[in-house]
């Protein structure tokens, strides 16, 4: 299933903080693919099946965090181990920021009699800010709820949806985009953040 999120332009309203900052994203996360089945919402026989719908959106919400990041912070250097300490003599970090996946739920419904298709993600990740030395200044649980529709208005989509079925990817694309932006709003709204910088910057 191809996934093609956006950033959400209010991420650029957003007031960077003036930090440099390692992004560390667990490796379950940047990995993540997620099945699912597609349900029915009406009674009686399926007209076609499908398999199970891939969705491989661990990659595409990492690079999108990646991109957040960058605006929001002065700068990030992106770390794949938190028990490296190159990056410490290589920058000199003023804070870390870890994400993880929390939960994932993916629904695919088909209403049959109308050629329409639904898709709902539930998505959640935990964002962990902390010093240098790893003592946590600030930590938060965010969750969104991603819409798609998809409708047939041609004897052409109706032949391809046979094919290959509904696109399912907007609800994925639409949670990501939800969930960098409530992420880059925690982050530069954040009361222990803002007094941490104001601590190390005096």
């Amino acid at each position: 299933m191809s996934i093609s999120p956006k950033l959400d332009k209010r991420v650029y309203q957003e007031t960077q903080l003036p930090i440099n900052v390692g992004l560390y994203i667990e490796p379950r996360l940047r990995s993540y693919v997620q099945e699912a089945p597609i349900k029915q919402h009406e009674a009686g026989a399926q007209f076609y099946t499908f398999p199970n719908f891939v969705f491989p959106f661990g990659e595409p919400l990492s690079l999108k965090i990646e991109e957040m990041s960058k605006i929001i912070f002065k700068k990030i250097v992106v770390l794949d181990n938190l028990q490296n300490k190159a990056y410490e003599m290589s920058e000199a970090l003023d804070g870390i920021l870890t994400v993880a996946l929390k939960n994932s739920d993916i629904e695919l419904y088909i209403e049959q009699s109308v050629w329409r298709a639904i898709g709902r993600h539930n998505l959640s990740i935990t964002a962990t800010f902390l010093d240098p030395k790893q003592n946590k200044i600030w930590e938060s649980d965010i969750a969104v709820e991603g819409k798609g529709l998809d409708f047939v208005t041609s004897r052409v989509e109706q032949e391809w949806w046979m094919t290959t079925g509904p696109r399912f990817g907007p609800a994925v694309d639409d949670s990501i985009q939800q969930i960098t932006y409530e992420l880059a709003q925690k982050i530069t709204t954040s009361k222990e953040i803002l007094a941490y910088i104001h601590k190390e910057k005096r």
